[in-house]
């Protein structure tokens, strides 16, 4: 594994991108009272995941304010994306159906490889709407102006303090977030990722292979076979279950990761399992709202890390289990 000061602000940067994406799942928790709230986050899904689009943005974060250049294109149904810094340091992140890679300061690529083709972590099995309520609120919050156009505001808000939520100022014309805040359990925003001037270009309007305008919004993503694994996981955080787990082999083929997903429907959070190494993570460490903790356990280190809580991601590690013999 990449050294963890490395490995995580790849991740943490990757987030700019997963950010506005959280629409391709939230749109199926719209079943909300308010037929406008439904319609806004089904506008904005379809816009994501259809339009051809280009501009630039300003990133609000721990008192720190970045400006960016981000390039979104759909070709053959397929998204990619380029994420580029245009202030402090020279960082580059491109995304492209199954793998996020950065280029940080120094000019090393890292590429961190997302659960599933075309699936990014904050809609790993889309969103059961019944399961979303017990955890989250969706409102209408009312209007406003961003980069010049007029904007309406949804907001998915959590109910407690072990998940991250949204607000979306959805284009009234484009139905493209144009400003997203992270926020946490009392509505306040923790990270805001804001489009200060955008282009539209054109394009044939497809939709990413395997989705159909037709089908209905509230049938979930097949989650994948969990598989055998040495290991178990007590005390989840409440409302997480695990979804994916893969074998990421090492580049001889031996000592690679399992990588184990954990979501809510909207949030998520990832469990690595790897050979115990030298500069392994022990305690908690953080990246903008990235946090991370990390532990040894017999002969392993086991990295939790996500767009969470630290307490959810010290939680996890917490009740991380090695039990010995494999178990489905």
């Amino acid at each position: 594994m990449t050294h963890p000061a490395k490995w995580l602000a790849c991740i943490g940067l990757s987030m700019l991108l997963t950010l506005p994406l959280a629409a391709l799942g939230a749109q199926a928790a719209a079943r909300d009272p308010s037929d406008r709230v439904s319609e806004l986050l089904e506008r904005m899904a379809e816009a994501l995941r259809a339009l051809n689009y280009e501009g630039t943005l300003v990133y609000l974060h721990d008192n720190q304010l970045e400006t960016l250049h981000l390039i979104h294109r759909v070709e053959r149904g397929r998204i990619q994306e380029r994420l580029v810094s245009l202030s402090g340091p020279v960082r580059a992140l491109t995304r492209e159906p199954g793998r996020v890679t950065c280029v940080l300061p120094d000019g090393r690529p890292i590429s961190v490889e997302q659960p599933s083709a075309g699936v990014s972590l904050l809609d790993a099995e889309g969103i059961v709407p019944a399961r979303l309520g017990e955890h989250y609120r969706v409102l209408l919050l009312g209007e406003a102006r961003v980069a010049g156009r007029d904007t309406e505001v949804v907001g998915i808000i959590p109910r407690d303090a072990l998940r991250y939520g949204y607000r979306f100022y959805i284009d009234r014309d484009t139905a493209l977030p144009l400003k997203s805040d992270l926020v946490d359990h009392a509505g306040q925003a923790l990270e805001q990722l804001m489009f200060t001037s955008l282009t539209l270009h054109p394009g044939d309007g497809s939709l990413p292979e395997g989705l159909d305008r037709t089908a209905p919004r509230d049938i979930p993503i097949a989650r994948e076979r969990i598989g055998q694994s040495f290991w178990r996981f007590e005390n989840l955080p409440e409302g997480f279950e695990l979804v994916v787990r893969k074998e990421i082999p090492g580049p001889k083929g031996e000592g690679g990761l399992e990588h184990f997903l954990f979501t809510d429907r909207l949030s998520a959070f990832s469990i690595y399992v790897e050979p115990d190494v030298q500069d392994g993570l022990v305690g908690s460490s953080r990246i903008g709202s990235v946090h991370a903790a990390g532990r040894q356990i017999a002969g392993y280190q086991v990295t939790a890390v996500g767009e969470v809580p630290a307490a959810t991601v010290e939680a996890a590690i917490a009740g991380v289990r090695h039990t010995g013999s494999a178990h489905d």
